[in-house]
């Protein structure tokens, strides 16, 4: 979680509040920007740099819980398979990240939706953006955009833990017996 909350801070937040604020721009009848980079420049210049921040307790709590899952359930899963014996190769890698992909989407995907809503053009507080998820989409709402989501994190895990057991093989060997 400590990673996802540096991640949030560091990178995560300025960077999702420009692809927000594009997105947002998009669905407008007057395009305001025409870049990412252009996007941030006129947003730091307009409002300052504290605009970057703006969802900042939704991203970070997003970011940690995303985190915090998916290791633990790629860990979980690990286990699991060689509990049952599986051989450890990174066909078995590569299928334990794509699951613990599913089940970090799928876990926190509401913390995803109050981000969004709390960086886009209308702007909200945490609170302010749940309490306005669930009274126009209902509970429902809180998994929206998930499919898109679930692309990505399933590919990413797969990709992401696989490299992982990759270099930790290469960094430390296991010993011969």
């Amino acid at each position: 979680m400590i990673a996802g909350v540096v991640e949030s801070v560091v990178a995560v937040t300025p960077t999702e509040r420009v692809k927000t604020a594009l997105i947002d721009d998009a669905k407008s009848n007057v395009r305001k920007y025409t870049s990412g980079t252009q996007a941030l420049a006129s947003m730091i210049r307009e409002q300052g740099f504290r605009e970057l921040y703006r969802g900042l307790a939704s991203a970070t709590l997003k970011q940690s819980a995303t985190s915090a899952v998916r290791m633990g359930s790629y860990n979980v899963i690990r286990e699991w398979t060689k509990e049952r014996n599986l051989h450890q190769n990174s066909a078995v890698t590569l299928a334990s990240g794509a699951i613990a992909g599913i089940v970090t989407v799928y876990a926190t995907q509401p913390f995803d939706s109050i981000k969004t809503m709390a960086q886009s053009a209308r702007g909200a507080s945490t609170g302010e953006a749940f309490q306005r998820i669930l009274s126009e989409k209902g509970i429902r709402g809180f998994w929206g955009g998930s499919t898109m989501r679930l692309g990505r994190l399933v590919f990413s895990g797969a990709i992401v833990f696989t490299v992982y057991e990759k270099v930790i093989s290469v960094l430390a060997p296991s010993p011969k017996i």
